[in-house]
């Protein structure tokens, strides 16, 4: 359903184009032209013994198959006036037909040219963005191949970066798959506009990364990331954002987006080498559950509602017996407040004077609240299962998580 949507938007942006490039004045001029002449060749043949052509109908008939090149010889001009209006009507006809063609054309390769060098608005919806480059991207969209591919699930993956069109080309040839569509639009991502054309505001989620695309560096990738997450909250607070930094003292200035994971770089190396020195195994076991090539990962799933307001002993049982997996943690996303929840239960006058002033002042103070991941790692045996909760197993990846 989604791919029909989006080709039917594609369809509607090539029609406004043609509209801007006025296209079907030209297709007016033409019905004109052959209206016109094939009026006047019916006034001219319509007297002859033996015409062809005895309407005006036939007249317009005759001129739409001579100058689409058809030639059915049904009808044909048989005075020397109808005839010279046939050669007006080839000369005219064919001129608009160069003009009309050449342009809907032009509109195509450009649109094509666009595509090609990253600068063509992207049209999907619940994609994920992936916002720099550098050298983990690779194991990046390794990694999203392999899940889209395990889970028969078409995901669509739009980068943004400096790289040039060639890189971006090649990318997209060495790991776009049946499963797994890549677009790229070509830019600063920390400008609005460059976001837009990746249409932010319809992205499932974003990744940012440090970025060294370009003449960038990981000297200023954080305060590039920091700026990107600011814009990204605006323009859509329901997009979940996970984050990559170098310095983990800029977590602070993150504080205040919609930001869900920051990652810093080389946060875990130091814990994996303690780990491969102290308790042999635990390293290979971490990186067996972080590998999507190894059959079991971490991963997460919806909780079914009957055993909403179970305990978690209940749901670990549920999830060993029925899918062989091992339920680990829950994950819990804060609901947004409203002024109902500050209020009494029963309706009442005050009640009601505290909503109308909250619609009168036509700001939401409730911007910041709700939206908020919490990962609870083996909450214990008593913990009651809540609706926004959703279980963090090791097991195998399902089509829809």
């Amino acid at each position: 359903m989604q791919r029909v949507k989006d080709t039917i938007k594609q369809i509607g942006d090539v029609i406004d184009s043609l509209r801007k490039e006025k296209v079907p004045r030209l297709m007016l001029s033409l019905l004109a032209v052959v209206t016109l002449f094939g009026t006047f060749m019916y006034v001219f043949e319509k007297s002859a013994p033996d015409a062809l052509i005895k309407s005006v109908g036939d007249g317009i008939w005759w001129g739409f198959v001579t100058i689409s090149t058809t030639g059915y010889g049904d009808k044909y001009p048989i005075t020397w006036a109808g005839r010279v209006v046939a050669i007006l009507t080839m000369l005219t006809g064919m001129f608009l037909t160069i003009v009309i063609s050449g342009t809907i054309a032009s509109i195509l390769v450009e649109r094509k040219l666009k595509e090609g060098r990253g600068l063509q608005k992207i049209n999907s919806k619940d994609h994920i963005i992936i916002c720099g480059w550098n050298e983990s991207v690779d194991n990046l969209l390794d990694g999203f191949r392999i899940r889209a591919e395990k889970s028969r699930q078409k995901t669509d993956i739009v980068l943004v970066s400096e790289l040039e069109t060639e890189a971006m080309s090649e990318i997209q040839f060495t790991y776009a798959t049946k499963f797994l569509g890549i677009e790229f639009i070509r830019g600063n991502f920390t400008h609005e506009q460059v976001l837009e054309k990746a249409n932010v505001k319809g992205a499932k989620s974003v990744v940012l990364l440090a970025d060294e695309s370009g003449e960038n560096t990981r000297n200023n990738a954080d305060e590039r990331v920091v700026l990107a997450a600011y814009t990204i909250s605006t323009l859509n607070p329901t997009a979940h954002i996970s984050v990559e930094i170098q310095n983990s003292q800029n977590e602070q200035y993150l504080k205040r987006t919609n930001v869900d994971s920051i990652i810093v770089t080389g946060e875990f190396n130091s814990f994996m080498l303690i780990n491969s020195a102290l308790n042999p195994g635990v390293p290979q076991a971490l990186k067996e559950i972080m590998s999507f090539n190894m059959g079991k990962e971490i991963t997460t799933r919806q909780i079914p509602s009957n055993l909403v307001g179970k305990k978690f002993e209940d749901l670990f049982r549920f999830i060993r017996e029925k899918e062989g997996a091992i339920l680990i943690g829950i994950i819990s996303e804060s609901k947004k407040l409203s002024i109902d929840d500050f209020l009494q239960g029963d309706p009442s006058s005050i009640d009601e004077f505290i909503k109308r002033k909250f619609a009168e002042s036509e700001k939401d103070f409730f911007a910041d609240t709700g939206g908020q991941l919490s990962v609870m790692v083996n909450p214990g045996w008593d913990y009651v299962i809540k609706d926004d909760d959703r279980a963090l197993m090791i097991g195998e990846a399902r089509s829809k998580a």
